[in-house]
């Protein structure tokens, strides 16, 4: 089943074309992950997945709503709802200082009215759990590490309850020794089938965890397939030239 439909995306900054004609379909249970050098366009085009980033051209379809059509968008409700299907997970958290970790995990599902107060402190904890953290229940942002404010990023996102999580870069910002951390959450929720486009430059995980691969460079997709397809036989001399950089 498709949850997701790109068609020809276009983006530009000035001058600066970063999204050329960017088409993509995500089925049900899908992991992607997208790969590319610095300035490749990855995260612009996953911010735009998610209205953060406005396209010039294209359309962006999410589980049969339109998102925006030939780059013109969907009235601001109808946006609204058809993005409660998609979480998203940055490259630098973004927790709420001033708040505990419960209540950075209840915020935006109690403005959504998505379920009373006492069952959002069940589904708190429980979703901390499931990323290793219930003992943080009542733990401030500013106590934990990069690795364990990560991991209770992405139970924030879960929290939403999203068909689609997206992640730019999650551990781009976190030092070798706690990138493992966070790298194996994301794996358990790709055994359980949850569907995730991931930004990384992580070709080990990528090639361990995701069903297929999209290479970016210069605004275009350069490839699309399996890890075996785009990283070991891909035959693009400038994906191997990438590849001999960061392996």
């Amino acid at each position: 089943m498709s949850l997701m439909q790109i068609n020809n995306l276009k983006k530009s900054f000035g001058q600066l074309e970063v999204l050329k004609d960017i088409s993509l379909t995500v089925e049900q249970g899908d992991v992607i992950a997208i790969l590319g050098p610095s300035g490749s366009g990855k995260s612009t085009f996953l911010r735009s997945l998610i209205d953060l980033e406005t396209v010039d051209g294209g359309d962006i379809i999410i589980e049969d709503n339109y998102l925006c059509k030939d780059g013109k968008y969907q009235p601001a409700k109808q946006r609204r709802e058809t993005l409660k299907k998609m979480g998203m997970v940055f490259q630098h958290f973004n927790l709420f200082p001033h708040m505990d970790i419960e209540k950075n995990l209840m915020l935006a599902p109690l403005c959504n009215k998505q379920a009373d107060k006492a069952q959002l402190k069940k589904e708190a904890l429980d979703t901390l759990r499931k990323v290793g953290l219930e003992e943080k229940l009542h733990e401030m942002p500013g106590n934990l590490s990069g690795g364990q404010k990560q991991r209770v990023a992405i139970a924030r996102a879960l929290m939403r309850k999203p068909d689609i999580l997206l992640f730019d870069e999650p551990t781009s910002a976190l030092d070798p020794e706690l990138t493992g951390e966070v790298l194996n959450v994301i794996k358990d929720l790709s055994k359980e089938k949850m569907t995730m486009l991931i930004v990384t430059h992580e070709i080990g995980f990528a090639h361990e965890a995701a069903n297929k691969i999209m290479f970016m460079d210069g605004g275009y997709v350069l490839a699309f397939g399996t890890p075996e397809e785009v990283l070991d036989r891909s035959g693009n001399a400038r994906i191997e030239a990438f590849l001999k950089k960061v392996l």
